[in-house]
């Protein structure tokens, strides 16, 4: 009797830990009405990816590296930013490094980036250049002035140098208002600059080709000297009939 009452005992506690371990249980309750039950981790979109999709545009361009040259030249964002807000009636020379992409016809707001357009328009006093060679939006541009008469203005303007569109070029002249914005004037020195980031070469001029020479005449055989022939002397003709000289005695041989 004492064994079963214990036996009866044990039943009892176990029970009680197997019910003390359910009720320590998370139960799930119906949600009310439009209440969203989905639980963090289970579905939906990541944390931190909101709007971003790998590959899209947020991504910055690939930088295009400077010649040794050219290090510490201004982007053309950069130097925008930097002199916006700024007195420019005082002069400051500085380096900018961009790829011509269009021209201005008068204003800014007149911005052309097609050769039809400059041509048409007969554009070749100035310049946009811009961080991206594809930029089409003008406020991202810097305009250049190109001085008739310069070197810079002979091998930039887009009328006359229509593959020029689209090349990277480096320049050195004075940050100034123009076009209302930030600009460059009096380019003091300008170089063309390969998008792999090297200064570039100029292409040598193409040899003339050497005319071949024609084979050369044979210098004329000088003739042998004549065999001498036989030794001439000089005869001496004496006539033996008796002759008269007139004024003088006449003379005869005997």
């Amino acid at each position: 009797m004492q064994a079963g009452y214990k036996f009866l005992v044990r039943m009892l506690c176990g029970l009680c830990l197997v019910g003390g371990f359910a009720a320590c249980q998370k139960v799930d309750l119906p949600s009310e009405e439009g209440e969203d039950t989905e639980q963090p981790g289970q579905t939906g979109d990541k944390p931190g990816n909101e709007g971003h999709e790998p590959g899209g545009a947020d991504e910055p361009e690939e930088e295009v590296p400077l010649p040794p040259e050219y290090e510490g030249a201004w982007t053309v964002a950069g130097i925008l930013s930097e002199y916006e807000g700024v007195d420019l009636d005082t002069d400051y020379e500085e380096m900018v490094v961009g790829y011509i992409v269009g021209a201005c016809d008068r204003t800014l707001k007149n911005a052309l980036f097609t050769i039809d357009e400059i041509r048409a328009a007969d554009v070749n006093s100035n310049i946009l250049i811009a961080d991206s060679k594809d930029e089409r939006d003008a406020s991202r541009c810097m305009p250049v002035e190109l001085k008739k008469g310069t070197d810079v203005r002979e091998e930039a303007n887009l009328v006359d140098n229509p593959e020029a569109l689209g090349r990277r070029i480096g320049l050195l002249g004075l940050v100034k208002t123009y076009f209302k914005v930030v600009g460059l004037k009096n380019v003091a020195y300008h170089e063309w600059l390969t998008n792999s980031g090297d200064v570039e070469e100029p292409e040598p001029e193409p040899e003339e080709p050497e005319e071949p020479e024609g084979p050369e005449e044979p210098e004329p055989t000088p003739d042998p000297d004549p065999e001498p022939g036989p030794i001439q002397k000089d005869t001496i003709i004496i006539d033996s009939q008796p002759g008269h000289i007139e004024g003088g005695r006449s003379i005869g041989h005997k």
